[in-house]
């Protein structure tokens, strides 16, 4: 069974395909570039392994929350936020999106997106079912869009990475190792760690 950081068990281990998750047409969007095969499902997997890390965290703090607040099946945009500041890896891949999300008053920061793209909102759906798979804890319809935006921004930054990557060997595709380079450059620590594990199960 796939690890997370500090040991635990990696629920979107539990999926069949990575790439079911995240469909190919999600990365190819981002690039002129030919994408193969083994380099979508090392995008899925890193950027799984990203989500779940971020799901975990703001599960966690909703068990761990007040059971009489607002919303106390659901975790909320302000979990997300805070799942990401608890935990360095996350905090240093995401400081410029904390800092654009910051709201100038109040304390809830808003979510960026009232549609999310179906593709992406089934992808969370289908990692906190792992998390919790008896649904006593969902994710509400704010954190998803939180999250959706989240995930199709990691999405245009990965395969811009990897397109920089593969440009520099003069190349017209963009393989696993691009994208597993990228993914090397963009994490830190551990989570860096459990990605590239994550992406070498992807494309064994």
């Amino acid at each position: 069974m796939s690890q997370k950081k500090g040991g635990k068990p990696d629920p979107a281990a539990h999926e069949e395909q990575p790439e079911a998750i995240l469909p190919e047409r999600l990365f190819v969007a981002h690039t002129k570039k030919q994408l193969h095969p083994k380099a979508s499902r090392a995008a899925a997997a890193g950027l799984i392994c990203v989500m779940g890390e971020i799901l975990d965290g703001a599960y966690l703090l909703r068990l761990n929350a007040d059971a009489d607040e607002a919303g106390g099946k659901e975790i909320q945009p302000r979990q997300v936020d805070d799942a990401i500041r608890s935990d360095n890896d996350l905090r240093r891949l995401l400081a410029a999106w904390l800092l654009e999300r910051a709201p100038a008053t109040g304390t809830e920061p808003q979510p960026v997106s009232s549609t999310p793209d179906g593709a992406l909102g089934g992808a969370i759906d289908r990692i906190m079912s792992a998390l919790s798979p008896d649904e006593s804890v969902t994710v509400s319809a704010s954190a998803k869009s939180v999250l959706a935006g989240l995930l199709a921004l990691l999405i245009e930054q990965l395969m811009h990475a990897a397109d920089v990557l593969s440009t520099r060997i003069s190349s017209n595709v963009i393989h696993a190792e691009d994208v597993r380079a990228a993914v090397q450059m963009m994490l830190t620590g551990e989570l860096r760690q459990l990605a590239d594990r994550e992406i070498s199960r992807a494309t064994a």
